[in-house]
């Protein structure tokens, strides 16, 4: 691992001298989007001199009152470290920077709590164990203005891949969603070495490939603040994504709509248990020699979020929607399609609020089903057959302050783990949020 740390430095060293200058950048607006502002102009003459710093705090609070085999609270959050150096306003290293991001999670998840039966957490911020993790170390390196970007560290896959933005308590609504479902796919707060490759033939079109290592050990607790993960990597991790940017006729304001649209996929090269041989009880019903492993998983997905209206107080509604599909062979949640939308300043008093509301379906891998069915029919069992498990999220978010916010929620959880065999669940919610 050092070794290669060392080799991408080498190799953006050489390739710095080459290497265009690198896009202005605007400076963030530390005043209107912090608690602790400007920090007297200090904050914002070390991103002058090319530091840039962040510390955020996420706590969400969810009550269940319906589902499940109890009613109860749950409370998780986040404390998240975030740093960026800017190489070339440091060393004159022209397109080049390191970034950093730091995160410690606590808390307990309303899912296991009350027993819901859940595929997916009602919230989102829960996961990944009560430990500080590294989440993001990598160097960045820009060439020629801007057309080419390379990446290489330890990094969750949202850096590049699906990265779909967070403004849902629920975690079918947040975030880069194959991390949720597919074996070897590591999302927020995980982190994967390997490293990005993003080309900009043009403002409208990026294309990306990436490649990173697989090792379980990264979801481990003990993994902490390690650069490299112990125990042997045990396949290779590939994606590739198109974006497409669009910007649709002026709305009310006279801005261009703007949009983007992506379609991506990867392949895991690790082995892993078949879905249908991993259910619990099928072996009796086939025997124990039935072969356990798939060779790889792969899987792909379409995602876009697009304005749609501007108004007079800059915000204005956009629609989104998402759609995964895992490997049957042997993810338990093989699809994952949502839609919804999100209304920026709803109202011309409260500028800074937002409205979303999601709708989404998960679906359990055939395959399991099609064990469930045959361990009930053999008369060895009476398992729920497992099938498609439906959400609903409706939340507003008040901007209480500059870099504070509060977001009461309601979920509805129809079928929770594919199955009616669990009761239909409503979460309330309270998501908040402090940028210090």
């Amino acid at each position: 691992m050092r070794q290669k740390i060392i080799a991408a430095i080498v190799m953006a060293g050489c390739t710095a001298a080459i290497s265009g200058n690198a896009a202005a950048d605007s400076a963030p607006d530390y005043a209107n989007t912090t608690l602790t502002g400007d920090w007297g102009g200090a904050r914002q003459n070390l991103y002058d001199q090319g530091v840039d710093l962040g510390f955020d705090y996420l706590g969400e609070y969810a009550h269940n009152t319906s589902g499940g085999v109890r009613q109860t609270d749950a409370y998780a959050d986040q404390i998240h470290l975030h740093a960026a150096f800017d190489f070339q306003k440091l060393f004159g290293w022209t397109g080049g920077s390191l970034h950093v991001d730091i995160n410690n999670r606590n808390g307990s998840q309303i899912d296991e709590k009350a027993k819901l039966g859940t595929l997916l957490e009602s919230q989102e911020i829960y996961g990944g164990g009560s430990v500080t993790r590294l989440t993001r170390f990598y160097l960045e390196q820009s060439l020629w203005n801007g057309l080419v970007d390379l990446k290489f560290g330890r990094m969750d896959i949202g850096v590049d891949f699906f990265p779909f933005s967070c403004n849902f308590q629920n975690l079918g609504f947040c975030g880069a969603l194959p991390g949720w479902i597919s074996k070897g796919v590591d999302a927020w707060p995980l982190a994967q070495t390997g490293g990005v490759i993003a080309i900009n033939p043009s403002a409208a079109w990026t294309i990306k490939f990436g490649g990173f290592e697989v090792n379980p050990n990264n979801a481990s607790t003990s993994q902490g603040l390690k650069l490299s993960t112990s125990g042997p990597n045990i396949g290779t991790l590939m994606l590739a994504q198109v974006d497409w940017h669009t910007n649709l006729a002026a709305g009310q304001d006279g801005q261009p709509l703007a949009g983007t649209w992506r379609v991506g996929g990867w392949r895991n090269t690790a082995q892993y248990n078949d879905a249908y041989l991993s259910v619990d009880g099928i072996e009796d019903v086939i025997g124990g020699n039935a072969p356990m492993m798939q060779s790889s998983v792969s899987g792909s997905y379409f995602m876009g979020q697009q304005e749609i209206t501007h108004n007079g107080t800059g915000g204005g509604l956009s629609v989104f929607g998402n759609i995964v599909q895992a490997d049957p062979n042997t993810d338990l949640i093989d699809q994952m399609i949502d839609i919804g939308l999100l209304f920026n300043g709803p109202f011309s008093s409260r500028p800074d609020d937002r409205l979303g509301f999601a709708i989404g379906r998960n679906r359990v891998s055939s395959q399991v089903a099609n064990a469930e069915r045959l361990i009930n029919a053999t008369g060895l069992g009476s398992l729920p057959v497992q099938g498609y498990e439906y959400v609903t999220e409706l939340n507003y978010q008040f901007q209480l302050w500059h870099g504070l916010a509060l977001m009461p929620n309601v979920q509805y959880i129809r079928h929770p783990g594919g199955t009616s065999a669990n009761h239909d669940a409503t979460v309330l919610g309270l998501r908040f949020v402090a940028k210090f």
